[in-house]
């Protein structure tokens, strides 16, 4: 094992960059001490215990199928009580080297910032010269993102066969299997959602795509690289482990279904149909019921299996968001933060924000002031993020990391009852006479789907009951065509016509109308204006459906 007295840094590309720390000196992460010369500690026994663990996981992922043709590669923090998480070792496992014969010495250590501090010795031929796995740079993201202990990328065939099921599809998701329990925050009843992204001819250059997807799905512990395979993570190399054995044998499960013609999509994992050429959506909706003549003359006699809802200006007014929520969320948000810092949730919600500051600032958007590092203190990062939340209020700014924050800090004050969601006097009337008529309904909005079913526990009472499913832009943005193409797989209906989308949004109104979806535009008080001659019907209320 050679020592490096001139470290090399793992960039975003791949490269490297050089720094000056010498072995003398005590080691030092992230302004965190370590006890010794930095020499006397990467001989201790946590870092070499590390390393053969990561060696011996290589080799047992070998007769997985995970790592086989020297490809796939871990890793692992080593765990320190007297160090801080993020500022922890970490050892990883070398590139284009036999798996199945790793050894403890074959593995590199890095600092928690990078730099490779200790590396293989050049062996004989026909050995090659000890290179750093490709995908240090994307493991340093996944450990400043999503505070993982350890991170496996797996080039297991049941990973790269599951994404190619669906080519177009950015996610894939599956429902009602016993091994998802072993998926972190999930449960057998509950849908697992794995974001998919595209392949690219360096794993170097999937950064971008990986930083992207996590961003999107913070609660996600896996990322698909479509023709290519997966990378898992968890909070030690247990959590990791565990559950990519769940993720493989999900992956390999959806594949056998599929070939049998079942949904694995759907809780009754019944006989796949084929909507508008996409497969796997579930559901028989030829035996529900359809909706029938109304009786009063100015209704519209829906022919729709389906009907997709937005909330704001739709179900609920405009000003419930500015007057209600808003302030909740700006009286409450330093209270928040401070009562749940240390949660998994909280840091997921402040490493979204962070990322979401990076690119506000680059923009020079008005407001946006740096949330440092954790190690600076809590104090000060609460105090940024208070800051920041304060002038996106302000600003009456809706995006995603906002939005995901105020759920959770709204969240508490509909448990406590401080809050009730108001909706629009027609609502629940309508709901029930659709429920009654067969007509399944749905929620698409840019809220996440936790922070829609808070909603739905409104001044009429918890309307839950009337919903069969919620989708938020994990399924993707509003305004584009591919998001509506999505929910329709997923809803199973047998064409596009058989949904009706209402929303106070143009441009959502004309994604889901290009898509082939049946559209009215819905007329609230407080809505914006629609532009001249916009084409769409228009409804007052709920009532005249």
């Amino acid at each position: 094992m050679t020592v490096i007295t001139s470290g090399k840094k793992m960039g975003s590309s791949g490269g490297v960059a050089t720094t000056l720390t010498t072995l003398s000196e005590p080691m030092v992460q992230n302004g965190v001490a370590g006890t010794g010369s930095s020499q006397a500690y990467l001989e201790r026994k946590a870092v070499t215990d590390t390393r053969a663990l990561a060696a011996e996981l290589c080799r047992h992922f070998y007769t997985l199928g995970w790592f086989s043709g020297t490809g796939g590669s871990i890793a692992i923090k080593v765990h320190d009580d007297a160090i801080p998480k993020p500022s922890q070792l970490i050892v990883t496992s070398p590139s284009g080297v036999q798996k199945e014969r790793m050894v403890t010495e074959d593995m590199y250590v890095l600092s928690s910032d990078g730099f490779i501090l200790l590396a293989p010795v050049l062996k004989a031929y026909p050995h090659m010269p000890p290179q750093c796995t490709d995908c240090a740079p994307l493991f340093m993201k996944v450990f400043e993102m999503c505070d993982a202990g350890a991170v496996i990328h797996s080039h297991g065939m049941e990973s790269c066969i599951v994404t190619l099921i669906n080519p177009l599809s950015k996610e894939f998701r599956i429902t009602h299997m016993e091994m998802i329990k072993g998926i972190q925050g999930h449960s057998y009843h509950d849908e697992l959602v794995v974001p998919i992204i595209e392949n690219a001819a360096h794993e170097g250059e999937l950064i971008e795509s990986l930083v992207e997807a996590i961003s999107i799905y913070p609660k996600t512990t896996a990322v698909l690289v479509r023709n290519h395979g997966v990378f898992i993570w968890g909070g030690s190399w247990i959590s990791a482990k565990t559950q990519a054995e769940c993720y493989h044998y999900l992956f390999d499960a959806a594949i056998k279904l599929h070939q049998s013609g079942l949904d694995w999509t759907t809780p009754s994992h019944g006989p796949i149909c084929n909507v508008n050429g996409f497969r796997g959506c579930g559901g028989n909706y030829n035996r529900a019921l359809k909706a029938g003549p109304l009786s009063l003359n100015y209704m519209t006699e829906p022919s729709q299996h389906c009907i997709l809802l937005d909330i704001e200006g739709t179900i609920i007014p405009i000003s419930f968001i500015s007057d209600v929520l808003f302030p909740y969320t700006h009286d409450n948000v330093e209270k928040h933060l401070a009562a749940t810092y240390d949660s998994e949730e909280t840091q997921i919600d402040i490493s979204l924000l962070r990322s979401q500051i990076e690119t506000d600032l680059e923009r020079g958007i008005t407001g946006a002031v740096p949330i440092p590092p954790d190690y600076v203190g809590k104090e000060l990062v609460i105090g940024s993020v208070v800051e920041n939340v304060v002038a996106m209020i302000k600003n009456g700014r809706k995006v995603a990391a906002l939005k995901q924050l105020q759920g959770h800090i709204c969240r508490t004050g509909f448990q406590r009852n401080q809050l009730v969601g108001v909706v629009f006097d027609d609502v629940a009337e309508a709901l029930e006479r659709w429920q009654n008529s067969g007509i399944k309904v749905y929620i698409y909005c840019s809220d996440s789907r936790e922070a829609q079913q808070l909603l739905a526990n409104s001044n009429y009472g918890d309307l839950r009951k009337y919903f069969c499913g919620y989708f938020d832009t994990t399924v993707g943005n509003k305004e584009e065509i591919r998001s509506y193409l999505e929910i329709l797989r997923m809803v199973g209906v047998d064409k596009p016509t058989n949904i009706l989308f209402v929303t106070d949004i143009f441009q959502e109104a004309s994604a889901a109308r290009d898509a082939g979806l049946e559209v009215m535009m819905s007329i609230r008080p407080g809505n914006a204006p629609l532009p001249q001659n916009h084409g769409f019907r228009t409804i007052e209320s709920l009532l005249e459906i």
